[in-house]
């Protein structure tokens, strides 16, 4: 037979042990009980019903009016998740979806792409809009003081492949191709790439967070109410910094990658005259040539990813963070895929 429980009406924090304990004793017997429908609900008196529910689950009867005021409700994730496995898309559409959305992002980059080029051929006939002194300031920043850790780089795994090249033409006898292969490595691939992705992490990174910052800020906003073309004002200077400096820059990655070679050269003996007839005659205009083609192409790819973007930050600044290690690894992608498709097609 089911009795009631008699829970006292004066629990406290202090007595709640107290009373759990006396309580307890009852439901020992084994003697099953019953909440009263006009018991005084408070929230000492909802813990105490909670705990001897989950202790006594058979012996201990809440009325169903009772157990929304007493019991927690369902946790809300869980629902959510229940609901969504409920009303799970199928694969295929789900599939769609994220194909339509990769496609609005590839037609936007490309939007941006067109923009930024079609705004810098208008700038030479047009400069509306345009600050002056900008393009020199930003060749400044992305190109001059660039110089030191572009040369560094590159110096250092020039001087690497050609130690390593070095070891194994020893055991042949051919160590005067060193200076062949450096040249060779460095004007055709390394040059160009290594430089692209310094600059990718240096001069891409921050043109995202610059961008994205000013979205943040309404600054962006603020440009179009004052009728100014966002995409002109921010990115034709940057452009032709970026075409200007990049060839010259792959330029200094070149010098320092034969320079390394030509240290491990003179650890072989080789005269400093007989490396450079070898480099000389090694150094084809085609590949120089297609060298700054790649180096102005990765320009213009680190250039629209950064502000592609910096332009869709949506958030604080947490978002601008995203944005900016987005940036990088997307434009290091994209320079690495670009300098494939062009190896592929050049060398093959």
């Amino acid at each position: 037979m089911t009795e009631k429980l008699n829970i006292p009406d004066n629990l406290t924090i202090e007595n709640s042990k107290e009373a759990y304990d006396g309580l307890s004793k009852e439901f020992v017997s084994g003697a099953s009980f019953e909440i009263d429908k006009s018991i005084q609900l408070n929230s000492i008196t909802k813990a105490l019903i909670r705990r001897l529910s989950e202790d006594y689950p058979g012996q201990l009867t809440v009325p169903e009016e009772l157990k929304s005021d007493i019991f927690y409700p369902k946790d809300e994730a869980e629902a959510g998740n229940e609901s969504e496995e409920k009303t799970a898309e199928p694969r295929l559409e789900r599939l769609g979806g994220r194909i339509l959305k990769l496609w609005d992002v590839i037609f936007y980059f490309f939007v941006i792409m067109v923009d930024m080029i079609f705004y810098s051929l208008e700038s030479i006939f047009n400069r509306k809009f345009i600050l002056k002194n900008d393009t020199t300031k930003n060749a400044y920043y992305i190109g001059y003081l660039a110089v030191p850790i572009v040369f560094l780089l590159a110096f250092l795994i020039g001087f690497t492949i050609a130690l390593q090249a070095a070891i194994q033409l020893a055991k042949m006898g051919g160590q005067s191709m060193i200076a062949m292969m450096s040249t060779m490595i460095m004007t055709k691939e390394l040059g160009p790439l290594i430089t692209a992705i310094i600059i990718a992490g240096r001069t891409g990174s921050s043109i995202a967070a610059e961008i994205g910052t000013m979205v943040v800020m309404e600054e962006v906003d603020a440009l179009k109410t004052m009728g100014v073309k966002p995409l002109k004002f921010l990115l034709v200077p940057k452009f032709w910094a970026f075409t200007t400096v990049m060839p010259v820059l792959t330029l200094v990655a070149d010098i320092a990658g034969i320079f390394g070679g030509f240290l491990i050269a003179s650890a072989y003996n080789i005269p400093p005259g007989s490396f450079m007839v070898d480099v000389i005659e090694s150094i084809k205009m085609s590949d120089i040539f297609w060298g700054t083609i790649k180096s102005i192409s990765f320009a213009w790819v680190i250039l629209a990813v950064g502000s592609f973007k910096g332009l869709n930050v949506r958030g604080g600044a947490d978002a601008v963070g995203r944005a900016t290690t987005e940036s990088v690894v997307v434009s290091i992608f994209m320079v690495v895929a670009i300098d494939a498709i062009f190896s592929l097609f050049l060398y093959t």
